[in-house]
């Protein structure tokens, strides 16, 4: 029995070693192809990123989900960020608002600026193969232009008729003048071309959206919704191949953590308004050995809105004292880190019709803002640092959020602090995100709001009629005033380049002249990215954030 027993276990061990040996063997082998094994959920966790040779790829951190099942081009659902990486529009948004061809690879407009048409680039095909054409343009525009959703942009309420002239040619027939027709053209959404093969069914202008399907050089590989979203080479592409391979979008809420996934190499790239790195974070990146700051001058800025029906507001004086007291350099430099700079208009230097002349605004001199404030009759006549004007104190009540921003509050007890100095009592009010815009948009409860500009290619027309122009029978609403109303009309009329500036230039020298907001900062776009990439390079909008069809890997 006992020699029985032994050549059992012998027998036993022997089996048991190779089991072993194969098991770990096992284990080697699918441990080295896991990257080979759908790399995205590797590039995920952050330690493959290179994926399998060939392979190259990059993962991005994006504050909120893409909504890739909702990213219809006709609609503003989804990311906007992603928008332009799937789907192209006729024509593109370049330097300082120059119109660059895209789709569209000429166009032609009418001696009375009502008639445009433009020439499509031939053997363009969708990410799906099917073709690109005159039909397609007019299908994609059909579906959203007479949607009321859309009745914000020009294009959508004055386009009054589409026509395939034939298969490369499409003519568009507006209701009016309006200079900035070919800008809005460059948006993200809803201008952007789909295929008539994303719907259901085919081709029905009514029909489902189903997929997103485009002519840009991204299309979709997969999409978990929160988690992340697989962008790959449209191997159908019109233009220069992208670099990569792949783009993995992996949503990380938290602006803490996507500076920590940074710093653990599970995220190359994050930054701007598609994954906001804290300001607080920009200087421990600045200090790491694997990652490089990027930035460059945006073109949107901060600004304090004054509501005017506040009756100490409603005197220039006084709107002038409050831009005269706020040091803005000293935001930029104590506040800001140095990063950005401080405000000189409304406008920054990267935006169409700004220039060196019409972006003049109010120095820091408060011995002047207390010398207007006593012109327009006010006095501390009981010694408690505060001044009044017919017993009443000059006492502002000043909203503001951090939830999108979380800089604003920082800024805004600045503001508080120096308003203080000349004699002006500031209550800082913070609301939740919501409560915020309702104060913006609808009740008007506040006295001044801390707000921004926004970005690239609205920028100046449609933030000014937004903001400072009347919309039917509503008043505008930042600031309300019929003169600027009527040179905003003409700038966007003035189909002739040097009119449109000369009504710029006449327009801000009227906002400056009645100090009607107070401009306080210029933000600039900022990217933390891994020292792994190469080929980074910021794009020209805030939608097309960054010049993705160059990224490459090391």
């Amino acid at each position: 029995m006992k020699q029985n027993s032994t050549s059992r276990n012998k027998r036993f061990f022997a089996i048991k070693t190779v089991l072993i040996f194969l098991c770990v063997l096992l284990v080697f082998v699918t441990g080295c192809s896991g990257g080979d094994k759908g790399g995205t959920s590797q590039t995920a966790e952050g330690s493959g990123n290179a994926g399998t040779p060939g392979d190259k790829q990059v993962v991005v951190a994006v504050a909120s989900d893409p909504g890739i099942d909702q990213l219809d081009a006709g609609t503003y659902k989804g990311s906007i960020q992603v928008h332009p990486m799937i789907y192209d529009s006729l024509v593109e948004y370049g330097e300082k608002g120059e119109i660059l061809p895209s789709l569209a690879e000429s166009w032609t407009i009418s001696p009375d600026g009502k008639e445009y048409t433009f020439k499509l680039r031939k053997d363009v095909k969708f990410s799906d193969g099917t073709e690109f054409n005159a039909a397609a343009v007019k299908f994609s525009f059909e579906r959203w232009s007479k949607d009321p959703a859309n009745s914000s942009i020009n294009v959508a309420n004055a386009l009054q008729e589409i026509t395939a002239i034939d298969a490369h040619t499409v003519k568009m027939t507006f209701s009016q003048a309006f200079y900035p027709f070919l800008t809005e053209l460059t948006y993200a959404r809803p201008v952007r071309i789909l295929a008539p093969s994303a719907v259901e069914p085919s081709g029905d202008v009514k029909g489902k959206f189903v997929k997103p399907v485009g002519t840009g050089a991204w299309k979709v590989e997969s999409y978990t919704k929160d988690q992340q979203a697989v962008l790959v080479r449209n191997p159908n592409y019109w233009g220069k191949a992208p670099l990569l391979n792949k783009i993995v979008l992996k949503v990380v809420t938290d602006p803490q953590s996507r500076l920590l996934a940074l710093q653990n190499g599970s995220v190359d790239i994050s930054g701007g308004q598609i994954g906001k790195i804290a300001p607080e974070s920009i200087p421990v990146a600045q200090k790491s050995d694997s990652l490089t700051v990027q930035s460059a001058p945006g073109s949107n800025s901060y600004f304090v809105v004054f509501n005017g029906s506040n009756p100490f507001l409603q005197d220039v004086n006084v709107r002038k004292a409050i831009n005269l007291a706020v040091n803005k350099k000293s935001i930029v430099d104590k506040l800001m880190g140095g990063m950005g700079k401080e405000a000189q208009g409304l406008f920054p230097a990267t935006v169409p019709y700004v220039t060196a002349e019409n972006i003049r605004w109010y120095g820091y001199e408060p011995e002047q803002a207390k010398q207007l404030l006593k012109e327009a009759g006010f006095a501390d006549t009981n010694g408690d640092g505060i001044v009044e004007k017919n017993g009443k104190r000059l006492e502002l009540n000043f909203v503001l959020q951090q939830t999108e921003f979380p800089e604003w509050k920082s800024i805004a007890e600045f503001v508080q602090s120096q308003l203080k100095d000349i004699g002006i009592t500031v209550n800082l009010k913070v609301l939740e995100s919501n409560a915020y815009y309702d104060a913006l948009w609808k009740n008007k409860q506040y006295d001044m709001l801390i707000y921004r500009t926004y970005a690239d290619s609205q920028n100046p027309h449609f933030f000014l009629l937004s903001l400072f122009h009347r919309t039917g029978n509503a008043p505008a609403v930042a600031w309300a005033d019929p003169q600027l109303e009527t040179l905003i009309d003409e700038a966007m009329g003035a189909t002739d380049a040097k009119a449109r500036q000369d009504k710029y230039d006449a327009l801000f020298g009227w906002m400056f002249q009645q100090a009607m907001v107070l401009p306080v900062y210029y933000p600039d776009d900022i990217f933390v990215v891994s020292n792994r990439v190469k080929g980074f390079k910021l794009g020209q909008t805030a939608y097309l954030p960054v010049v993705w069809n160059e990224l490459d890997v090391k």
